[in-house]
């Protein structure tokens, strides 16, 4: 199954499939919360599948079919990283070339699913390389990135990309309301998400709006020195609430800096909290603000390398925690 704002993409790789002439390899790209990962699934089951349907899906019936839903089809290997945040390593790329030259199970293809591929190292990415210019005839290559601006130039030019564009509002609406009712804010969730369905739904779903707030009330606390940016740090790590933290924290300055400058901006983020974000940044400069949101966006960036997650949050909230001393001191 496919997500209703799906079909264009799915329409075309069909159409390639039915005609022979599909890509080796192929780029799924898109913000996070999309729901590319389901769309791979699909994907890579529709081609392994002996028995499509009309609509290019699979059976769901056939021996192929049963084993890929078992998770033990030979012929289809999903990559991705040991844990969330960490590199996928060269040893996991070359694991993906020396799969593909193997004989397959069944008399159809194999396919390779590997996400995310922006979380790849370059030593990775230069192994996985070799495969793309040299793809094995009946082999599909699945990458699914999520920013496909921090994937090697010369892996993006070697695959066909799909791109996943946040859907028009009014479909996402309709999707989010059949899935949690009439009574949600379905509108601030969106908008949370950056328009993206399915990290509205995992915000509304995993109570992520309460910890939103929990951590909103930590960042004042910092801002007005009651709290040590340290140890605050140090707890969203242990909770593992790194990269949410990363995100509300680019998305918080984001709205001070409209607010900074428009008394009711038009594209405010948090809007239910737009009075809270007004007191934290009460006598602090413009500038700053534009700066602080560059370090939490290069701070994002390099959550998939080697760096420690909890060092970046150190070094986010101990600068934001200096600013706010100045502002104090100065007022």
């Amino acid at each position: 199954m496919i997500y209703p704002w799906q079909q264009q993409q799915w329409c075309l790789l069909k159409s390639g499939s039915d005609e022979d002439r599909l890509p080796h390899a192929l780029l799924l790209s898109g913000p996070k919360g999309m729901g590319k990962q389901l769309f791979a699934t699909t994907l890579a089951q529709a081609l392994l599948c002996r028995y499509r349907d009309g609509e290019g899906f699979a059976c769901g019936d056939c021996p192929a079919c049963e084993r890929f839903q078992a998770g033990t089809h030979p012929d289809y290997l999903p990559v991705m990283p040991e844990d969330e945040g960490k590199s996928i390593t060269v040893d996991k790329a070359r694991a993906v070339s020396e799969f593909l030259v193997l004989k397959r199970h069944y008399d159809g293809c194999r396919v390779v699913a590997l996400a995310p591929a922006e979380a790849m190292n370059t030593a990775a990415a230069n192994s996985l390389l070799k495969t793309l210019e040299e793809p094995v005839p009946g082999t599909f290559l699945i990458l699914l990135a999520n920013t496909s601006g921090a994937l090697l130039a010369t892996v993006r030019s070697r695959c066909q990309q799909i791109k996943f564009v946040v859907p028009q509002r009014i479909i996402a609406q309709e999707w989010l309301h059949s899935q949690l009712g009439e009574w949600q804010d379905v509108e601030l969730l969106l908008n949370l998400a950056d328009g993206a369905p399915l990290q509205a739904l995992r915000l509304a779903e995993e109570g992520v709006l309460e910890q939103r707030l929990e951590m909103l009330e930590q960042f004042e606390q910092i801002s007005t020195g009651k709290s040590d940016p340290v140890s605050v740090a140090r707890q969203w790590s242990r909770q593992k609430r790194v990269s949410d933290a990363l995100f509300w924290l680019n998305r918080w300055v984001m709205d001070m800096i409209r607010l900074k400058y428009v008394s009711q901006p038009p594209s405010l983020v948090n809007r239910d909290v737009a009075e809270r974000l007004l007191a934290i940044i009460k006598d602090i400069g413009g500038s700053l603000l534009f700066a602080f949101l560059e370090r939490t966006t290069k701070a994002s960036q390099y959550l998939h390398g080697s760096i420690n997650g909890q060092l970046l949050l150190e070094d986010l909230l101990i600068t934001w925690a200096a600013l706010a001393r100045q502002r104090n001191t100065n007022s």
